[in-house]
């Protein structure tokens, strides 16, 4: 039997009763603390978009060049809380926009919202011409990267240069679901069993157990402060709605074709010891776009920015203000 099977067994069994789970799901929603805003500096702001509120956070000179965009990844707990390392320290250099995606962090969690690849693509771009202007230089992570590539290709008047860390939509997270996932997002969506079945994958064994197997190659960056503000963030009311539709698969997007006809700057990023998204992902996207260069990060797992945040602000440095430097010029030669 599968882990998901198992998780179900146990979640049947026993002789509790829907009555009881149902208690256990109040009482864990009752006692689930807020999230940590302090994290990020800054600004706290909100962008009234057309689908919910979204919240983000902006720091750093207003006419610093073109602004710089973070795109957290997707899964439970994620917020812009993952860029706590990065944010700040290139503020120093860049207008800087930090924001959680709709469902995700503080932004609003509605459950009537269709969650899919598309809206948030349409939420990055929008964002984009609302909020930071454009073109804009964008960081993302994971799923959030792969919507990143589509923005970067659907409207390349929006994005100035990426780096995208280990995105996926190229052979994996790139299936839209089935029946099968439908049924599975059905039974998400049931306010019992799928709550349940949400608080065992979002406790904060499961959450700790996952990033030191998964996130960090540094066990001791699993801190307690880390599994603490991902619980906290988890539990918030709504935030099960967007992972349910992530793991029945509605948040997947194909990545090939958009990335193939990238024509701005990128740069992937990849842990070495990333298991979620193995380096021999990269192969293939380099061979679709050769201009895409590759920067690999040792003792890493698939947070680059989190494990080595030194090195990796240093990349963005020397990457972005190198092609703004770039950029500059050439408007110098055409006038």
């Amino acid at each position: 039997m599968t882990k998901l099977g198992n998780v179900w067994k146990t979640l049947l069994a026993g002789g509790a009763g829907v009555a009881a789970l149902a208690a256990v799901n109040a009482s864990i929603q009752r006692n689930a603390s807020e999230p940590d805003d302090s994290a990020l500096g800054g600004d706290a702001r909100f962008y009234n978009w057309k689908h919910g509120r979204v919240f983000y956070k902006t720091s750093g000179a207003e006419h610093a060049g073109p602004p710089l965009v973070f795109v957290h990844g997707v899964g439970a707990g994620a917020s812009s809380f993952m860029w706590r390392k990065n944010f700040d320290d290139l503020a120093k250099d860049f207008r800087v926009y930090a924001f959680d995606l709709l469902g995700f962090g503080f932004s609003e969690k509605p459950a009537t919202a269709a969650y899919s690849a598309d809206l948030y693509v349409e939420l990055i771009a929008d964002f984009l011409r609302d909020v930071s202007g454009y073109p804009a230089n964008v960081i993302a992570s994971s799923l959030g990267a792969a919507y990143a590539i589509r923005v970067a290709d659907e409207h390349p008047e929006l994005v100035r240069a990426l780096i995208l860390n280990a995105p996926t939509g190229a052979d994996t997270l790139n299936r839209r679901p089935g029946m099968a996932g439908a049924a599975f997002y059905g039974l998400l969506q049931s306010p019992v069993l799928g709550t349940s079945f949400y608080n065992v994958m979002a406790s904060e064994r499961s959450i700790r157990d996952y990033a030191r197997n998964n996130l960090f190659y540094d066990h001791q960056r699993v801190t307690d402060r880390l599994v603490t503000n991902f619980y906290a963030t988890s539990h918030q009311p709504g935030a099960q709605h967007a992972i349910a539709a992530f793991l029945s698969g509605y948040l997947n997007t194909e990545t090939r074709a958009p990335f193939a006809r990238l024509t701005q700057p990128v740069i992937l990023v990849w842990g070495k010891q990333d298991a979620t998204t193995p380096m021999e992902k990269r192969i293939g996207l380099q061979e679709l776009n050769p201009h895409a260069r590759l920067e690999i990060f040792d003792y890493c797992r698939i947070l680059p920015e989190q494990e080595h945040p030194e090195k990796f602000n240093e990349l963005v440095r020397e990457t972005f203000l190198e092609a703004n430097e770039v950029l500059s010029l050439a408007a110098t030669d055409q006038s």
